[in-house]
Protein backbone atom coordinates (compact mmCIF):
# COMPACT_ATOMS: atom_id res chain seq x y z
CA UNK A 1 0.00 0.00 0.00
CA UNK A 2 2.58 2.51 0.77
CA UNK A 3 5.13 1.33 -2.45
CA UNK A 4 1.71 2.20 -4.30
CA UNK A 5 1.25 6.03 -3.09
CA UNK A 6 4.66 6.66 -3.57
CA UNK A 7 4.54 5.46 -7.04
CA UNK A 8 1.51 7.40 -7.19
CA UNK A 9 2.89 10.53 -5.67
CA UNK A 10 5.91 10.24 -8.09
CA UNK A 11 3.68 10.86 -11.11
CA UNK A 12 2.59 14.48 -9.99
CA UNK A 13 4.84 17.24 -10.52
CA UNK A 14 6.54 18.38 -7.34
CA UNK A 15 7.34 21.63 -6.77
CA UNK A 16 10.35 23.48 -4.88
CA UNK A 17 10.67 22.31 -0.99
CA UNK A 18 9.23 25.34 1.52
CA UNK A 19 12.98 25.12 3.32
CA UNK A 20 14.91 25.09 0.28
CA UNK A 21 17.47 27.76 0.12
CA UNK A 22 17.57 29.75 -3.37
CA UNK A 23 18.86 32.72 -4.72
CA UNK A 24 16.62 34.89 -7.08
CA UNK A 25 16.10 38.11 -8.81
CA UNK A 26 13.24 39.92 -9.15
CA UNK A 27 14.28 41.26 -12.58
CA UNK A 28 14.35 37.39 -13.72
CA UNK A 29 10.23 37.19 -13.00
CA UNK A 30 9.52 40.31 -15.14
CA UNK A 31 9.30 39.65 -18.79
CA UNK A 32 10.68 42.01 -21.20
CA UNK A 33 6.84 42.26 -22.59
CA UNK A 34 5.16 42.60 -19.00
CA UNK A 35 2.83 45.59 -18.77
CA UNK A 36 4.65 46.60 -15.81
CA UNK A 37 7.95 47.62 -17.95
CA UNK A 38 5.38 50.22 -19.59
CA UNK A 39 4.48 51.68 -16.15
CA UNK A 40 7.96 52.40 -15.32
CA UNK A 41 9.68 53.83 -17.99
CA UNK A 42 6.56 56.06 -18.28
CA UNK A 43 6.81 57.44 -14.64
CA UNK A 44 10.69 57.59 -14.65
CA UNK A 45 10.96 60.34 -17.43
CA UNK A 46 8.24 62.14 -15.89
CA UNK A 47 9.35 65.18 -13.96
CA UNK A 48 6.91 65.00 -10.89
CA UNK A 49 8.63 68.49 -9.15
CA UNK A 50 6.83 70.44 -11.83
CA UNK A 51 4.03 68.11 -12.05
CA UNK A 52 3.10 69.30 -8.68
CA UNK A 53 3.40 66.00 -6.85
CA UNK A 54 3.95 65.81 -3.11
CA UNK A 55 6.34 63.80 -1.45
CA UNK A 56 9.36 65.10 -3.80
CA UNK A 57 11.06 67.02 -1.68
CA UNK A 58 13.61 65.45 1.66
CA UNK A 59 12.83 66.76 4.87
CA UNK A 60 15.20 67.33 7.65
CA UNK A 61 13.63 65.77 10.03
CA UNK A 62 11.66 62.64 11.11
CA UNK A 63 11.00 59.17 8.77
CA UNK A 64 12.38 59.30 5.80
CA UNK A 65 9.05 59.50 3.01
CA UNK A 66 8.14 57.17 0.81
CA UNK A 67 9.45 58.65 -3.01
CA UNK A 68 6.33 60.05 -5.34
CA UNK A 69 7.25 57.79 -8.21
CA UNK A 70 7.24 54.65 -6.08
CA UNK A 71 3.69 56.12 -5.07
CA UNK A 72 2.65 57.05 -8.45
CA UNK A 73 3.43 53.88 -10.49
CA UNK A 74 1.60 52.23 -7.05
CA UNK A 75 -2.05 53.72 -8.23
CA UNK A 76 -0.73 52.98 -11.98
CA UNK A 77 -0.41 49.42 -11.39
CA UNK A 78 -3.17 49.00 -9.00
CA UNK A 79 -5.68 51.06 -11.53
CA UNK A 80 -4.88 49.48 -14.84
CA UNK A 81 -5.10 45.86 -12.79
CA UNK A 82 -8.80 47.07 -11.25
CA UNK A 83 -7.37 47.41 -7.73
CA UNK A 84 -7.75 50.90 -6.26
CA UNK A 85 -8.49 50.64 -2.24
CA UNK A 86 -5.71 51.73 -0.49
CA UNK A 87 -5.86 48.74 2.18
CA UNK A 88 -5.72 46.29 -1.16
CA UNK A 89 -2.62 48.05 -2.63
CA UNK A 90 -1.25 47.72 0.69
CA UNK A 91 -2.07 44.16 0.63
CA UNK A 92 -0.29 43.77 -2.76
CA UNK A 93 2.89 45.44 -1.61
CA UNK A 94 3.92 42.59 0.58
CA UNK A 95 2.69 39.88 -1.58
CA UNK A 96 3.05 40.68 -5.79
CA UNK A 97 6.25 40.35 -7.25
CA UNK A 98 5.36 42.63 -9.92
CA UNK A 99 4.78 45.24 -7.17
CA UNK A 100 8.06 44.19 -5.80
CA UNK A 101 10.41 44.90 -8.75
CA UNK A 102 8.15 48.05 -9.75
CA UNK A 103 8.78 49.88 -6.37
CA UNK A 104 11.46 47.64 -5.40
CA UNK A 105 10.03 45.83 -2.68
CA UNK A 106 8.46 49.00 -0.63
CA UNK A 107 5.43 48.48 1.99
CA UNK A 108 4.08 51.80 2.29
CA UNK A 109 0.81 51.86 4.66
CA UNK A 110 -2.93 52.25 3.30
CA UNK A 111 -3.04 55.88 4.88
CA UNK A 112 0.19 56.81 2.92
CA UNK A 113 -1.17 55.72 -0.35
CA UNK A 114 -4.75 56.98 0.67
CA UNK A 115 -3.37 60.21 1.40
CA UNK A 116 -0.61 60.65 -1.90
CA UNK A 117 -3.95 60.09 -4.07
CA UNK A 118 -6.12 62.42 -2.29
CA UNK A 119 -3.24 65.10 -2.40
CA UNK A 120 -2.14 65.06 -5.99
CA UNK A 121 -5.41 65.54 -7.86
CA UNK A 122 -4.01 68.48 -9.86
CA UNK A 123 -0.70 67.05 -10.96
CA UNK A 124 -2.75 63.61 -11.62
CA UNK A 125 -4.01 65.60 -14.53
CA UNK A 126 -0.48 66.91 -15.63
CA UNK A 127 0.55 63.28 -15.76
CA UNK A 128 -2.75 62.45 -18.45
CA UNK A 129 -1.64 65.44 -20.33
CA UNK A 130 1.90 64.43 -20.75
CA UNK A 131 0.84 60.86 -22.18
CA UNK A 132 -1.38 62.04 -24.23
CA UNK A 133 1.45 64.30 -25.79
CA UNK A 134 3.60 61.28 -26.10
CA UNK A 135 0.73 59.74 -27.88
CA UNK A 136 0.29 63.00 -30.33
CA UNK A 137 4.06 62.72 -30.99
CA UNK A 138 4.01 58.63 -32.06
CA UNK A 139 0.71 60.03 -34.62
CA UNK A 140 -1.43 57.70 -32.37
CA UNK A 141 -3.89 60.04 -32.19
CA UNK A 142 -4.03 63.16 -34.66
CA UNK A 143 -6.92 65.96 -33.78
CA UNK A 144 -8.84 65.96 -37.47
CA UNK A 145 -11.99 64.29 -36.03
CA UNK A 146 -12.74 63.92 -32.05
CA UNK A 147 -16.30 62.90 -29.80
CA UNK A 148 -17.25 64.30 -27.12
CA UNK A 149 -19.66 62.10 -24.78
CA UNK A 150 -20.17 62.16 -20.61
CA UNK A 151 -20.96 59.47 -18.57
CA UNK A 152 -22.49 59.15 -15.07
CA UNK A 153 -20.05 57.62 -12.15
CA UNK A 154 -21.67 57.46 -8.92
CA UNK A 155 -20.55 59.54 -6.07
CA UNK A 156 -19.97 58.64 -2.09
CA UNK A 157 -23.41 60.28 -1.53
CA UNK A 158 -26.48 57.88 -0.47
CA UNK A 159 -29.41 58.85 -2.31
CA UNK A 160 -31.06 59.80 1.18
CA UNK A 161 -28.55 62.05 1.98
CA UNK A 162 -29.36 64.44 -1.41
CA UNK A 163 -32.08 66.40 -0.96
CA UNK A 164 -34.34 69.19 -3.26
CA UNK A 165 -37.41 71.51 -2.84
CA UNK A 166 -39.71 68.08 -3.64
CA UNK A 167 -37.98 66.10 -0.89
CA UNK A 168 -37.84 69.04 1.43
CA UNK A 169 -41.55 69.59 1.47
CA UNK A 170 -43.02 66.12 0.81
CA UNK A 171 -40.60 65.53 3.87
CA UNK A 172 -41.99 67.98 6.34
CA UNK A 173 -45.35 66.95 5.27
CA UNK A 174 -44.80 63.38 6.58
CA UNK A 175 -43.14 64.95 9.43
CA UNK A 176 -46.50 67.04 10.20
CA UNK A 177 -48.76 64.03 9.10
CA UNK A 178 -46.92 61.64 11.85
CA UNK A 179 -46.93 64.59 14.63
CA UNK A 180 -50.65 64.96 13.79
CA UNK A 181 -51.02 61.16 14.28
CA UNK A 182 -49.40 61.42 17.71
CA UNK A 183 -50.95 63.97 19.11
CA UNK A 184 -53.94 62.00 18.72
CA UNK A 185 -52.64 58.68 20.51
CA UNK A 186 -51.72 60.99 23.75
CA UNK A 187 -55.24 62.29 23.48
CA UNK A 188 -56.71 58.78 23.59
CA UNK A 189 -53.88 58.33 26.53
CA UNK A 190 -56.01 60.51 28.16
CA UNK A 191 -59.29 58.58 28.63
CA UNK A 192 -57.95 55.02 29.66
CA UNK A 193 -58.24 54.20 33.03
CA UNK A 194 -55.04 52.62 33.62
CA UNK A 195 -52.76 55.35 34.44
CA UNK A 196 -49.55 53.39 34.37
CA UNK A 197 -49.93 52.35 31.03
CA UNK A 198 -51.30 55.92 30.19
CA UNK A 199 -47.90 57.80 31.79
CA UNK A 200 -45.80 55.04 29.90
CA UNK A 201 -47.67 55.57 26.73
CA UNK A 202 -47.50 59.16 26.90
CA UNK A 203 -43.72 59.00 27.57
CA UNK A 204 -43.08 56.89 24.32
CA UNK A 205 -45.46 59.52 22.50
CA UNK A 206 -43.43 62.48 24.04
CA UNK A 207 -40.19 61.47 23.10
CA UNK A 208 -41.08 60.05 19.31
CA UNK A 209 -42.25 63.75 18.98
CA UNK A 210 -39.18 65.25 20.21
CA UNK A 211 -37.10 63.58 17.68
CA UNK A 212 -39.75 64.20 15.30
CA UNK A 213 -39.23 68.33 16.04
CA UNK A 214 -35.43 67.77 16.20
CA UNK A 215 -35.67 66.23 12.30
CA UNK A 216 -38.08 69.34 11.25
CA UNK A 217 -35.69 71.32 12.23
CA UNK A 218 -32.79 70.10 10.71
CA UNK A 219 -35.02 69.79 7.12
CA UNK A 220 -35.28 73.46 7.55
CA UNK A 221 -31.73 74.16 8.22
CA UNK A 222 -30.82 72.64 4.81
CA UNK A 223 -33.46 73.62 3.32
CA UNK A 224 -32.50 77.77 4.00
CA UNK A 225 -28.88 76.51 3.25
CA UNK A 226 -29.51 75.48 0.00
CA UNK A 227 -31.99 78.49 -0.96
CA UNK A 228 -29.11 80.52 0.24
CA UNK A 229 -26.23 78.69 -1.99
CA UNK A 230 -28.74 79.68 -4.95
CA UNK A 231 -28.80 75.61 -6.01
CA UNK A 232 -31.49 73.83 -6.46
CA UNK A 233 -30.51 70.36 -4.62
CA UNK A 234 -27.71 69.86 -1.75
CA UNK A 235 -26.04 66.51 -0.72
CA UNK A 236 -24.40 65.83 2.57
CA UNK A 237 -22.16 63.42 2.72
CA UNK A 238 -20.63 64.51 -0.70
CA UNK A 239 -21.53 68.54 -1.09
CA UNK A 240 -20.00 68.41 -5.10
CA UNK A 241 -22.47 65.42 -6.23
CA UNK A 242 -26.22 65.88 -7.48
CA UNK A 243 -28.47 63.56 -8.30
CA UNK A 244 -28.92 63.04 -12.29
CA UNK A 245 -30.33 60.82 -14.75
CA UNK A 246 -29.57 57.90 -15.60
CA UNK A 247 -31.87 56.80 -17.71
CA UNK A 248 -35.61 58.23 -18.50
CA UNK A 249 -37.00 56.51 -15.24
CA UNK A 250 -33.87 56.12 -12.78
CA UNK A 251 -31.27 58.85 -11.21
CA UNK A 252 -28.43 58.50 -8.95
CA UNK A 253 -26.11 60.88 -7.12
CA UNK A 254 -23.10 60.99 -9.14
CA UNK A 255 -20.92 63.67 -11.34
CA UNK A 256 -20.60 63.74 -14.94
CA UNK A 257 -17.70 62.80 -16.56
CA UNK A 258 -16.92 65.01 -19.37
CA UNK A 259 -14.67 62.82 -22.04
CA UNK A 260 -13.26 63.49 -25.57
CA UNK A 261 -11.68 60.62 -27.74
CA UNK A 262 -9.80 61.09 -31.10
CA UNK A 263 -11.56 58.68 -33.98
CA UNK A 264 -8.31 57.74 -35.07
CA UNK A 265 -7.85 55.21 -32.47
CA UNK A 266 -10.55 55.94 -29.82
CA UNK A 267 -8.18 57.52 -27.52
CA UNK A 268 -9.15 59.97 -24.58
CA UNK A 269 -7.18 63.02 -25.66
CA UNK A 270 -9.46 64.94 -22.43
CA UNK A 271 -11.81 65.23 -20.00
CA UNK A 272 -13.39 67.24 -16.94
CA UNK A 273 -15.28 66.21 -14.15
CA UNK A 274 -18.78 67.92 -13.51
CA UNK A 275 -22.07 67.72 -11.89
CA UNK A 276 -24.39 68.78 -14.32
CA UNK A 277 -25.72 67.79 -17.41
CA UNK A 278 -24.33 67.47 -21.38
CA UNK A 279 -26.06 71.02 -22.16
CA UNK A 280 -23.53 73.79 -22.69
CA UNK A 281 -20.33 71.28 -22.59
CA UNK A 282 -19.75 71.26 -26.57
CA UNK A 283 -17.58 74.16 -26.96
CA UNK A 284 -15.76 74.12 -23.69
CA UNK A 285 -14.82 70.34 -23.62
CA UNK A 286 -13.65 70.66 -27.43
CA UNK A 287 -11.35 73.84 -27.39
CA UNK A 288 -9.62 71.67 -23.98
CA UNK A 289 -8.97 68.77 -26.36
CA UNK A 290 -7.60 71.34 -28.81
CA UNK A 291 -5.42 73.12 -26.87
CA UNK A 292 -3.98 69.47 -25.25
CA UNK A 293 -3.57 68.57 -28.77
CA UNK A 294 -2.48 71.85 -30.16
CA UNK A 295 -4.42 71.73 -33.08
CA UNK A 296 -6.15 74.98 -34.90
CA UNK A 297 -8.98 72.78 -36.27
CA UNK A 298 -11.02 69.82 -35.76
CA UNK A 299 -14.48 68.25 -36.63
CA UNK A 300 -16.32 66.93 -32.98
CA UNK A 301 -19.29 64.31 -33.57
CA UNK A 302 -21.79 64.62 -30.21
CA UNK A 303 -25.39 63.12 -29.46
CA UNK A 304 -28.46 65.62 -29.48
CA UNK A 305 -27.77 66.25 -25.78
CA UNK A 306 -25.00 68.67 -26.86
CA UNK A 307 -27.14 70.41 -29.57
CA UNK A 308 -27.19 74.25 -27.93
CA UNK A 309 -27.19 76.85 -30.55
CA UNK A 310 -24.95 79.03 -28.62
CA UNK A 311 -22.21 75.81 -28.59
CA UNK A 312 -22.72 75.21 -32.18
CA UNK A 313 -22.24 78.91 -32.85
CA UNK A 314 -19.06 79.56 -30.85
CA UNK A 315 -17.57 76.44 -32.21
CA UNK A 316 -18.42 77.92 -35.70
CA UNK A 317 -15.91 80.71 -34.82
CA UNK A 318 -13.16 78.17 -33.36
CA UNK A 319 -12.81 76.65 -36.82
CA UNK A 320 -14.59 73.75 -35.14
CA UNK A 321 -16.93 71.61 -37.62
CA UNK A 322 -20.21 70.14 -35.38
CA UNK A 323 -21.61 66.90 -36.47
CA UNK A 324 -24.36 67.06 -34.02
CA UNK A 325 -27.37 65.28 -33.58
CA UNK A 326 -30.44 67.56 -33.42
CA UNK A 327 -33.71 66.49 -31.80
CA UNK A 328 -37.07 66.01 -33.92
CA UNK A 329 -38.87 68.91 -32.70
CA UNK A 330 -42.39 67.66 -33.90
CA UNK A 331 -45.54 70.04 -32.80
CA UNK A 332 -48.11 66.63 -31.87
CA UNK A 333 -51.27 69.51 -32.26
CA UNK A 334 -50.43 70.40 -35.58
CA UNK A 335 -50.50 68.25 -39.07
CA UNK A 336 -47.58 66.81 -40.58
CA UNK A 337 -47.88 69.19 -43.49
CA UNK A 338 -48.01 72.22 -41.10
CA UNK A 339 -44.97 71.58 -39.29
CA UNK A 340 -42.36 74.46 -38.51
CA UNK A 341 -39.89 72.34 -40.67
CA UNK A 342 -42.54 73.15 -43.72
CA UNK A 343 -42.52 76.94 -43.85
CA UNK A 344 -39.82 78.14 -46.06
CA UNK A 345 -37.46 81.18 -44.71
CA UNK A 346 -36.51 83.64 -46.88
CA UNK A 347 -33.07 85.12 -45.76
CA UNK A 348 -33.69 87.92 -48.02
CA UNK A 349 -36.20 90.13 -46.92
CA UNK A 350 -36.25 87.91 -43.65
CA UNK A 351 -39.94 86.35 -43.88
CA UNK A 352 -41.25 83.21 -43.72
CA UNK A 353 -44.01 81.53 -46.46
CA UNK A 354 -46.41 79.44 -44.57
CA UNK A 355 -47.11 76.11 -47.00
CA UNK A 356 -50.58 78.16 -48.22
CA UNK A 357 -48.48 80.56 -49.25
CA UNK A 358 -49.25 83.67 -46.56
CA UNK A 359 -45.96 85.60 -45.71
CA UNK A 360 -44.97 85.53 -41.86
CA UNK A 361 -43.17 88.80 -40.65
CA UNK A 362 -41.41 90.54 -37.42
CA UNK A 363 -41.05 93.45 -35.93
CA UNK A 364 -37.62 93.43 -35.01
CA UNK A 365 -37.58 93.27 -31.67
CA UNK A 366 -35.86 90.42 -29.73
CA UNK A 367 -36.97 88.55 -26.89
CA UNK A 368 -35.04 87.12 -24.13
CA UNK A 369 -35.68 82.96 -23.78
CA UNK A 370 -34.10 81.05 -20.98
CA UNK A 371 -33.51 77.12 -21.98
CA UNK A 372 -32.76 74.38 -19.22
CA UNK A 373 -32.37 77.47 -16.74
CA UNK A 374 -28.84 78.00 -17.80
CA UNK A 375 -28.29 79.19 -21.56
CA UNK A 376 -29.70 82.66 -22.33
CA UNK A 377 -30.64 82.74 -26.30
CA UNK A 378 -32.82 85.58 -28.28
CA UNK A 379 -35.75 84.94 -30.56
CA UNK A 380 -37.85 86.85 -32.87
CA UNK A 381 -41.75 85.90 -33.46
CA UNK A 382 -42.54 85.66 -36.84
CA UNK A 383 -46.82 86.22 -37.48
CA UNK A 384 -49.13 86.67 -39.95
CA UNK A 385 -52.85 88.36 -39.81
CA UNK A 386 -54.27 86.17 -42.83
CA UNK A 387 -54.66 83.12 -40.02
CA UNK A 388 -58.19 84.16 -39.54
CA UNK A 389 -59.29 83.34 -42.54
CA UNK A 390 -57.16 80.63 -43.78
CA UNK A 391 -59.22 77.09 -44.88
CA UNK A 392 -56.19 75.60 -42.84
CA UNK A 393 -56.15 76.92 -39.70
CA UNK A 394 -57.37 74.39 -37.54
CA UNK A 395 -54.84 71.75 -39.28
CA UNK A 396 -51.93 74.82 -38.27
CA UNK A 397 -52.65 75.61 -35.04
CA UNK A 398 -55.16 75.63 -32.07
CA UNK A 399 -54.73 79.35 -31.80
CA UNK A 400 -56.23 82.10 -33.47
CA UNK A 401 -52.90 82.69 -35.17
CA UNK A 402 -49.42 80.60 -36.05
CA UNK A 403 -46.37 82.10 -34.54
CA UNK A 404 -43.44 80.99 -35.21
CA UNK A 405 -40.11 81.89 -33.23
CA UNK A 406 -36.56 82.04 -34.95
CA UNK A 407 -33.55 81.76 -32.91
CA UNK A 408 -30.58 84.29 -33.39
CA UNK A 409 -28.65 80.87 -33.90
CA UNK A 410 -31.26 79.45 -36.32
CA UNK A 411 -28.71 79.78 -39.52
CA UNK A 412 -25.51 77.86 -37.59
CA UNK A 413 -28.15 75.00 -36.48
CA UNK A 414 -29.39 74.65 -39.43
CA UNK A 415 -25.59 74.44 -41.24
CA UNK A 416 -25.51 71.73 -38.13
CA UNK A 417 -28.48 69.67 -39.52
CA UNK A 418 -27.55 69.67 -42.89
CA UNK A 419 -24.47 68.38 -42.41
CA UNK A 420 -25.64 65.59 -39.74
CA UNK A 421 -28.15 64.54 -42.81
CA UNK A 422 -24.96 64.86 -45.57
CA UNK A 423 -22.52 62.81 -43.18
CA UNK A 424 -24.23 59.87 -41.76
CA UNK A 425 -22.21 57.37 -42.20
CA UNK A 426 -19.45 59.55 -39.89
CA UNK A 427 -21.66 60.42 -37.52
CA UNK A 428 -22.86 56.82 -36.89
CA UNK A 429 -19.10 55.98 -35.78
CA UNK A 430 -19.25 58.59 -32.71
CA UNK A 431 -21.11 55.72 -30.28
CA UNK A 432 -18.32 53.34 -31.18
CA UNK A 433 -15.14 55.46 -30.67
CA UNK A 434 -16.17 56.95 -27.38
CA UNK A 435 -18.70 54.16 -25.88
CA UNK A 436 -15.39 51.86 -26.20
CA UNK A 437 -13.91 53.35 -23.19
CA UNK A 438 -16.69 54.15 -21.17
CA UNK A 439 -17.02 50.11 -22.03
CA UNK A 440 -13.55 49.16 -21.23
CA UNK A 441 -14.14 51.81 -17.67
CA UNK A 442 -17.35 50.91 -16.38
CA UNK A 443 -17.92 47.53 -17.36
CA UNK A 444 -14.97 45.79 -17.76
CA UNK A 445 -13.15 47.35 -15.36
CA UNK A 446 -15.84 48.18 -12.69
CA UNK A 447 -15.16 51.85 -12.37
CA UNK A 448 -19.06 52.69 -11.67
CA UNK A 449 -18.39 54.81 -8.75
CA UNK A 450 -15.59 56.87 -7.58
CA UNK A 451 -13.75 56.65 -4.07
CA UNK A 452 -13.21 59.87 -3.32
CA UNK A 453 -15.21 63.50 -2.44
CA UNK A 454 -15.37 66.36 -3.68
CA UNK A 455 -15.24 67.36 -7.74
CA UNK A 456 -11.37 68.45 -7.93
CA UNK A 457 -10.43 65.04 -5.93
CA UNK A 458 -12.86 62.98 -8.30
CA UNK A 459 -11.45 64.50 -11.26
CA UNK A 460 -7.78 62.94 -9.78
CA UNK A 461 -9.28 59.70 -9.83
CA UNK A 462 -10.63 60.02 -13.00
CA UNK A 463 -6.95 61.17 -14.45
CA UNK A 464 -5.47 57.84 -13.24
CA UNK A 465 -8.30 56.07 -15.11
CA UNK A 466 -8.23 57.26 -18.23
CA UNK A 467 -4.29 57.51 -18.02
CA UNK A 468 -4.32 53.59 -17.59
CA UNK A 469 -7.08 53.54 -19.99
CA UNK A 470 -4.83 55.24 -22.94
CA UNK A 471 -1.75 53.24 -21.82
CA UNK A 472 -3.62 49.61 -22.07
CA UNK A 473 -5.59 50.88 -25.27
CA UNK A 474 -1.79 51.84 -26.98
CA UNK A 475 -0.72 48.28 -25.59
CA UNK A 476 -3.33 46.89 -27.75
CA UNK A 477 -2.32 48.82 -31.34
CA UNK A 478 0.97 48.62 -31.42
CA UNK A 479 2.35 46.24 -28.70
CA UNK A 480 3.82 46.32 -24.99
CA UNK A 481 7.38 45.82 -26.68
CA UNK A 482 6.77 48.24 -29.28
CA UNK A 483 5.20 50.84 -26.52
CA UNK A 484 8.29 50.66 -24.70
CA UNK A 485 10.48 51.34 -27.08
CA UNK A 486 8.86 54.27 -28.13
CA UNK A 487 9.06 55.59 -24.55
CA UNK A 488 12.60 54.55 -24.09
CA UNK A 489 13.54 56.74 -27.23
CA UNK A 490 11.11 59.66 -26.27
CA UNK A 491 13.10 59.60 -23.28
CA UNK A 492 16.27 59.64 -24.92
CA UNK A 493 15.10 62.30 -26.94
CA UNK A 494 13.98 64.52 -24.11
CA UNK A 495 17.59 63.90 -22.58
CA UNK A 496 19.39 64.80 -25.99
CA UNK A 497 17.01 68.30 -25.74
CA UNK A 498 17.92 68.73 -22.34
CA UNK A 499 21.53 68.77 -23.11
CA UNK A 500 21.64 70.79 -26.04
CA UNK A 501 19.79 73.28 -23.72
CA UNK A 502 22.14 73.06 -21.21
CA UNK A 503 25.22 73.32 -23.81
CA UNK A 504 23.60 76.35 -25.66
CA UNK A 505 23.48 78.03 -22.31
CA UNK A 506 26.85 77.39 -21.45
CA UNK A 507 28.15 78.82 -24.75
CA UNK A 508 26.46 81.61 -24.25
CA UNK A 509 27.71 82.27 -21.00
CA UNK A 510 31.21 81.66 -22.19
CA UNK A 511 30.23 84.17 -25.34
CA UNK A 512 29.05 86.58 -22.68
CA UNK A 513 32.31 86.79 -20.25
CA UNK A 514 34.60 87.08 -23.36
CA UNK A 515 32.37 90.37 -25.00
CA UNK A 516 32.61 91.45 -21.31
CA UNK A 517 36.40 91.13 -20.51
Amino acid sequence: MEAYSCLVDMNFKQGISREQISMMSLEGFISCDNPVRVIDIFVEQLNLIELGFTKTKLSREGCPPFEARHLLKLYYYGYINRIRSSRKLEAECERNVELWWLIYQLTPGYHTIADFRKDNAVAFKKAFKQFVGFLKGEDLVNGKALTVDGTKIRAQNNKKNNFNESKFANSLEYIDGKVEAYIKELEVSDVQEDNQAADLKKRDVAKKLEELKERKAYYIKLRERMNKSGEKQISMSDPDSRSLPLSDVATAVCFNVQAVADNKNSLIVDFDTINTGDQGQLYPMTIKAMETLGVEETTILADKGYHVGKDLHDCRKAAITTVVAYPEKENKNVDPAYQTSQFTYNKEDKTYTCPQGAILTTNGKSYEKVKTGRTTYSVQKYVTDQCLVCVARLLCTKGKSREIERSEYKDVVDENNKRVDENMPLYKTRQQIIEHPFGTIKRSWGYTYTLLKGIEKVNGEMAIIFTMYNIRRAMSIIGVKELIGRLKEAKESKKAKKALVISSFKMYERYRMVIAA
